[in-house]
């Protein structure tokens, strides 16, 4: 199980996967549009709702940013990558995939699935090891857009860029200052976009697999952004183009 907290989380799960909630826990009332969806959502699946002081809340949650509200839920889904491809095939869409190379900060990785979301990508695949797993913290700094996007769970991201390659999928790797700037880049293709960890970028087996490195151009004085502000601009650049008519 799982600990949600937060207003868009909760909501989110209860939109998405109701029978996975289990309990919820308010230490707040009114008439906010969103507690009203919930408290109607609650009751239409015979779900259990407890009244919690401020102070369970962040012992149950573990997190002083529970927003009055947290619930017991099922852990998220995960999908596997071959189904999705061939689920957006199906579709007759273009593939658009976010893979995330080790990126640890459970902010940095519920930001960029949540720009994920907004710019039409279709799954987020990130290792086993070595990332921020699924947790509450990453739902909550997604808003709750991780209940609207596949995730992939792999055990090697090398050979999962293999394997997209072979499924013709372009793979893009972003590094401050190299390769070509994403704004001289046709990103209108199956495309798999790598952003690197924190601090250290791509490992380097990872970029070897890549077929393009991609950079955000920087005039000013800094030369990086931090990976979910850099995720965020190139899936955004990508978004237009293929949106452009």
């Amino acid at each position: 199980m799982i600990t949600l907290y937060g207003i868009h989380p909760v909501l989110e799960t209860l939109k998405k996967r109701p029978r996975a909630v289990k309990s919820i826990h308010l230490a707040r009332q009114g008439s906010d549009k969103s507690l009203t969806q919930i408290s109607e959502l609650a009751l239409q699946y015979g779900i259990t709702v407890r009244s919690s002081t401020q102070q369970e809340l962040i012992q149950l949650s573990g997190s002083p940013q529970h927003q009055g509200i947290a619930a017991e839920a099922e852990p998220f889904p995960l999908s596997d990558i071959d189904d999705v491809i061939t689920r957006v095939r199906r579709r007759q869409q273009r593939c658009f995939v976010l893979v995330l190379d080790c990126v640890q900060d459970p902010q940095n990785t519920g930001s960029l699935i949540r720009s994920a979301v907004c710019c039409g990508v279709q799954a987020v695949i990130f290792p086993k090891n070595r990332a921020a797993g699924l947790t509450a913290a990453v739902a909550k700094a997604s808003a709750g857009a991780i209940e609207h996007i596949s995730l992939c769970r792999v055990v090697n991201i090398a050979a999962t860029l293999d394997g997209l390659r072979k499924e013709n999928i372009w793979v893009a790797g972003t590094v401050p200052g190299q390769g070509q700037s994403i704004y001289d880049f046709d990103l209108d293709i199956d495309l798999a976009l790598v952003i690197g960890s924190e601090g250290k970028g791509m490992r380097r087996l990872v970029q070897k697999k890549c077929d393009v490195v991609l950079n955000v151009p920087m005039p000013g004085e800094f030369e990086s952004l931090n990976a979910s502000t850099a995720g965020a601009v190139v899936m955004f650049e990508a978004l237009r183009q293929r949106t452009t008519t």
